[in-house]
């Protein structure tokens, strides 16, 4: 993928990080009636989101890193952050557990890590 690809991917990723972090900070307490475990959650889904969009930008400006590590690197991390931030996010939202079941989403979220990583090791090659 281009490097116009990852700079467009880490536009929307941290966009959309904003967005669902203001939301955590405004307006998921009712939602979740104030679960401690959830809110905390759902800032670490924020927080890994904002991070990683943060890398994809760097990855997309740096024409020596994209060519020499960013054709593996980019697309680990960018998987990476939708599966581990997208399923808490889902998971957190899907009160009647319909979503959760049939996807298996709690499955994700650690996938997501895993990926995450590989996609910060494939940095170092």
């Amino acid at each position: 993928m281009s490097s116009t690809f990852y700079l467009r991917a880490a536009s929307l990723v941290g966009g959309l990080g904003v967005m669902t972090a203001a939301y955590g900070a405004h307006g998921l307490e009712k939602r979740v009636n104030n679960d401690a475990g959830k809110l905390k959650a759902w800032n670490s889904a924020a927080n890994i989101q904002l991070i990683h969009s943060v890398a994809l930008l760097a990855i997309s400006q740096s024409p020596a890193l994209l060519a020499r590590s960013g054709r593996f690197a980019a697309p680990l991390i960018l998987l990476g952050t939708t599966l581990f931030s997208g399923s808490i996010y889902t998971l957190i939202l899907d009160t009647d557990k319909t979503i959760s079941r049939n996807f298996r989403l709690g499955l994700a979220t650690p996938l997501g890590g895993v990926v995450l990583i590989a996609g910060w090791f494939a940095l170092v090659f």
